[in-house]
C-alpha cells in the first residue's frame, strides 16, 4: 500500500532551531497582545479602567498573522514527531500529549478567569466554590464550558488527529508534498498562499467570522487547519525553504507598506466599501507578507542558532501558555483599585504576566507528578530515590507559588482590602468573604515547607556531608511548616492562629546554609544570595518591632512593610531550591570515576 519509503528525520532535515524560535517569539507576542486586549474598546474578559480606542488598529500589527503562524509551527512540529510512527501510535502520542493539559486548564485554570469576568462584570457576587458548583452543575454544563485561550489546544488536538488520518499513506503524503514543492517555486511563494488566503477571506470570513467554536467556525478551520497542513507538508521541501529566504526581502517590504493601510482601512467606516473586498485582500496580502518575512529571515538567521537558551524556552512555552491569560486576568482584577498610570500599569501586568509564568514552570518542572498537566514529558534518566534531595527540593519552588497564588486570589475576593492599614491574616478571617482561599493556600504552603526542609537537609548532607546542620535546617524548616499549619486551622482572630509566628524562624535557615555550603566555591553566588536575604529579613524585623525609627511603621503603612517581609521571608526559598538542584542535577550527570 505504501510504495513510497516512510520518511526519515535525516530527510526532513533534522530539527529546526528556526521553527523553535518562531513558536517561543509568537507565544511571547500573545501574551503582549492579551495585554493589549485589556486596554481595547473592544468586550475581554478584563479590561482597564485605561481605555485606547485605537488599540484594535495597534492589535493588527501581530493579530492578522502571529495565530496563523503558530498552526503552521505546530504542523511542522507533527511532521518531525510523525517520522517512524503509525497512524495509531502517532494519534495516541499527541492525545497523551494534549489530552492532560487540555483538561487541567479547563478545570483548574479557565474557571478562576471565568469568576473573575462575572465578578467584574457585576454578573456574579459569590465565591469561586460557588462558581465551580455553578459551572459544572447541570445548568452550567448544559450552557457547556469555556475553555477561553486553551481553544487553540483543542484545534490543535483536532487538527493532529485528522492529519494522521489525512496522510497516513506514505504515497499520498509523497504527492502532496510533490504538489506543494510544484505550485510554490520563485515567485509563487508570495502570490499562491495569497491568493488563497485572499480567497478565504472574501469568501468564506464575511459569512462565519471567527467564534473559537470548533463546531462552527469554518473560516477559521480554513485558515488554520490549512496552516497546519502547510506546516505538516513544509518541513522537507529544500526548495520551497530556499525561496522564503530569497523573497524574504520583498516580503518584508510588502508587509511594511501594507500594514498601514490596514490598519487604516480598520480604522475608518470607509474600510468597508465594496463589501470590504478591498480591506480583505490588503489584510491577506498583510497576512501572508509577514508570515514568509518571519520564515525567510529565521531559516535564513536562526536555522542552527540552538542552544541552552532555546531549550530551556522551548520547554517552558505550553506551561507558560497555559498560565498566562490566568494571571494576567488575576493581575489586571488585583491592580485595577490601584488607579495606576496607564503606562506603569502596562509594564507591570507585563512582567507580572512573564515572570508569574515563568515561576510557574519552574515549579511544575520539577514535580513529575504534575508535570503531564502542564504538557511536559516524563524525565528522562534515572529517578532519583526516596532520599535524594532535588524531588524534596520541588517542595521549595512550589510553596512560594501556592501562597502567593492563594493569597492572590483571596485578595481578588476581598472587595476594598486595604493593602496599607490590613494584615494579610485578615484575608483568612472572620471579615473575608472567602477566607477558605488563604487558609488553604497556607496550610498547602506550610506542609510543602516541611517537605522543602528535608530537600535542604539533605542537600548538604550530598553536598558536604554536614549532617548536623543539615538536620538543624529541617527542623528549622519544620517548625515553621508546624506554625504554618497551626495559623491555618486556626484563622485568625483565634489566639492560636499565633502559632504563625513559629514560621518567622525560617529565618536562620539562610544562616545554617551559609555555615553548611561554606566550604563549596561553586556555590559562592547562592552564598551571597543567602547573606543578603538574612541580612535584609534582620533588617525589616528590627524596624517592624519598632526597635529603630520607631515611627516608621505606623498603622497607615504596616500592610506594605508586612507584604514586604513576607515577599522576602517565602520567596528567598524558592530561590535556594532551584540554585541547589541545579548544582545536584550537574553532580548526578557527573561521570564516576573509576
Amino acid at each position: 500500500m505504501n510504495a513510497t519509503p516512510a520518511t526519515t528525520r535525516a530527510d526532513l532535515g533534522g530539527r529546526r532551531a528556526d521553527l523553535d524560535w518562531i513558536r517561543v517569539a509568537a507565544f511571547a507576542l500573545l501574551i503582549l497582545f492579551h495585554v493589549g486586549l485589556v486596554y481595547g474598546p473592544n468586550d475581554w474578559h478584563i479590561r482597564s479602567t485605561h481605555i485606547f480606542n485605537a488599540m484594535p488598529e495597534a492589535l493588527l500589527l501581530t493579530g492578522p498573522w502571529r495565530l496563523t503562524v503558530l498552526f503552521l509551527v505546530s504542523g511542522a512540529a507533527m511532521r518531525f514527531i510523525s517520522v517512524g510512527k503509525g497512524p495509531g501510535e502517532l494519534a495516541r502520542a499527541r492525545l497523551v500529549r494534549l489530552g492532560p493539559p487540555l483538561a487541567f486548564g479547563v478545570l483548574a485554570l479557565v474557571p478562576v478567569q471565568s469568576w473573575i469576568e462575572a465578578m467584574d462584570k457585576g454578573s456574579w457576587t459569590g465565591s469561586l466554590p460557588q462558581w465551580l458548583g455553578r459551572e459544572f452543575g447541570l445548568s452550567g454544563l448544559a450552557n457547556g464550558v469555556p475553555v477561553n485561550h486553551l481553544w487553540f489546544l483543542v484545534y490543535v488536538a483536532a487538527y493532529s488527529i485528522a492529519a494522521v488520518y489525512l496522510l497516513a499513506d506514505q504515497s499520498r503524503l509523497a504527492r502532496w508534498e510533490a504538489a506543494l514543492r510544484d505550485a510554490l517555486p520563485g515567485w509563487r511563494i508570495l502570490a499562491v498562499p495569497f491568493a488563497y488566503l485572499a480567497a478565504i477571506r472574501v469568501l468564506v470570513f464575511p459569512l462565519f467570522g471567527i467564534t473559537n467554536q470548533i463546531h462552527w467556525d469554518f473560516y477559521n478551520h480554513a485558515l488554520s487547519f490549512g496552516a497546519f497542513l502547510f506546516g505538516y507538508l513544509l518541513v522537507g521541501q529544500a526548495s520551497v525553504w530556499t525561496d522564503l529566504e530569497r523573497f524574504r526581502r520583498p516580503a518584508l517590504t510588502i508587509a511594511v507598506l501594507s500594514l498601514p493601510v490596514v490598519m487604516l482601512q480598520s480604522a475608518h467606516p470607509g474600510g468597508a466599501a465594496f463589501l470590504g473586498v478591498p480591506r480583505a485582500l490588503v489584510f491577506a496580502l498583510y497576512q501572508w507578507a509577514a508570515i514568509a518575512a518571519v520564515l525567510g529571515y529565521a531559516s535564513r538567521r536562526l536555522r542552527g542558532a540552538s542552544g541552552p537558551v532555546l531549550t530551556y524556552l522551548n520547554q517552558a512555552v505550553l506551561p507558560c501558555y497555559l498560565a498566562h491569560q490566568t494571571i494576567l486576568v488575576l493581575a489586571v482584577w488585583l491592580l485595577k483599585p490601584a488607579h495606576l498610570p496607564a503606562p506603569a500599569e502596562a509594564l507591570l501586568l507585563v512582567v507580572v504576566t512573564f515572570a508569574g509564568s515563568l515561576v510557574i514552570y519552574e515549579a511544575v518542572r520539577r514535580l513529575p507528578g504534575v508535570r503531564t498537566l502542564w504538557g511536559l514529558k516524563a524525565p528522562r534518566g534515572v529517578r532519583p530515590g526516596p532520599f535524594h534531595p532535588r524531588p524534596w527540593l520541588a517542595f521549595g519552588v512550589a510553596a512560594p507559588v501556592a501562597a502567593f497564588t492563594c493569597v492572590a486570589l483571596a485578595m481578588a475576593s476581598y472587595p476594598g482590602f486595604n493593602h496599607a492599614t490590613q494584615y494579610l491574616s485578615e484575608l483568612g478571617g472572620a471579615t473575608a468573604a472567602t477566607p477558605g482561599f488563604f487558609n488553604a493556600g497556607v496550610l498547602a504552603a506550610g506542609l510543602m515547607a516541611a517537605l522543602a526542609g528535608a530537600g535542604f537537609g539533605l542537600s548538604m548532607v550530598s553536598l558536604t556531608g554536614a549532617r548536623i546542620t543539615g538536620g538543624l535546617t529541617a527542623t528549622a524548616f519544620a517548625l515553621a511548616g508546624a506554625g504554618l499549619v497551626t495559623s491555618a486551622l486556626f484563622p485568625w482572630p483565634d489566639p492560636r492562629h499565633m502559632a504563625i509566628n513559629l514560621g518567622l524562624g525560617i529565618q536562620i535557615a539562610p544562616l545554617l546554609l551559609l555555615w553548611g555550603l561554606r566550604g563549596r566555591a561553586d556555590l559562592a553566588g547562592l552564598r551571597l544570595f543567602l547573606a543578603v536575604t538574612f541580612v535584609v529579613m534582620a533588617a525589616l524585623t528590627v524596624i517592624t518591632k519598632h526597635l529603630v525609627f520607631p515611627g516608621l511603621v505606623n498603622d497607615a503603612n504596616v500592610g506594605w512593610w508586612e507584604r514586604a517581609y513576607a515577599t522576602i521571608l517565602v520567596g528567598w526559598v524558592a530561590v535556594a531550591a532551584i540554585a541547589l538542584e541545579r548544582r545536584l542535577k550537574i553532580e548526578d550527570s557527573a561521570p564516576v570515576a573509576a
